[in-house]
C-alpha cells in the first residue's frame, strides 16, 4: 500500500516475501536505533579540512554507530530510520554536545595550536524546533566551548523553507560568533540569488 501511494496516483503494487523481509528488518533496526545512544553506540569521526594554503582549518564531525552485531554502520544506513522513528533530535542533540566536549579537550592538549572550527550537520527536524537557537547557545554553555569554533552545516532546501524564521535564527546564532555552511550547495534550489538573503559564511 505504501509503496503504492509512493508512485503517485492509481498505482498498483504486487505483495512481495522480499516487502515484509525488508519491512521487518527496517522494523528491527529502528528498535535496535533505539537503544544505540543510551547504550553509548553513538560515535564521532573528525574528517580534517584544509585550507589553500595546505593548513589546517578544522574539522567535520561525523557520525557512526557502532553496532553490537553488524559493526561500524554508515549515516546513510541510519538517519532516514531516526528521522522517521523522532530520534534524531535526541541523536542531534548528543552531535552537537560531544563535537564541542572535543573540540574543548582539543583545545586544552594543544593550547598554544590553532585547530580551526568543528562542523556539525544539522537536520531539517532540528532546525525547525523553536527553540533550536536557544539549545545550541544550551550546548556552548554546558560545553564551555567557544562558539567562534562551531560551523552548523545545512542543506538548501533547510534553509529556504521559511525564510523569514531560517534568516532569524542564524542571525541569532551568528551575534555568538557561530558560522553557517550550506551543505551539497547546487543540489537543490541552486538560485545564487538566495545567498543573498541568507547570512551564511560557508557553500559547500
Amino acid at each position: 500500500m505504501y509503496q503504492a501511494k509512493a508512485a503517485g496516483r492509481n498505482a498498483v503494487r504486487f505483495f512481495l516475501p522480499s516487502m515484509q523481509e525488508a519491512a521487518e528488518t527496517r522494523l528491527r533496526t529502528i528498535n535496535e536505533l533505539r537503544q544505540a545512544l543510551p547504550n553509548a553506540q553513538l560515535r564521532l569521526c573528525y574528517q580534517p579540512q584544509f585550507g589553500i594554503d595546505h593548513e589546517l582549518s578544522g574539522f567535520e564531525a561525523l557520525l557512526r554507530w557502532e553496532h553490537p552485531e553488524r559493526g561500524l554502520i554508515m549515516p546513510g544506513e541510519f538517519i532516514d530510520m531516526a528521522e522517521e522513528a523522532g530520534l534524531i533530535l535526541s541523536i542531534g542533540d548528543w552531535v552537537l554536545h560531544e563535537a564541542l566536549r572535543q573540540t574543548c579537550r582539543w583545545q586544552d592538549a594543544f593550547p598554544h595550536r590553532a585547530l580551526g572550527r568543528v562542523a556539525v550537520n544539522v537536520s531539517a527536524l532540528q532546525f525547525r524546533q523553536a527553540d533550536f537557537a536557544e539549545r545550541v547557545e544550551e550546548a556552548l554553555a554546558s560545553t564551555a566551548a567557544d562558539p567562534r569554533l562551531l560551523t552548523l552545516e545545512m542543506t538548501e532546501s533547510i534553509l529556504l523553507e521559511d525564510l523569514d524564521d531560517t534568516v532569524a535564527k542564524i542571525r541569532h546564532l551568528k551575534a555568538l560568533g557561530v558560522r553557517f555552511a550550506i551543505d551539497d550547495f547546487g543540489t537543490g534550489y541552486s538560485s545564487l540569488a538566495y545567498l543573498k538573503k541568507l547570512p551564511v559564511d560557508e557553500i559547500k
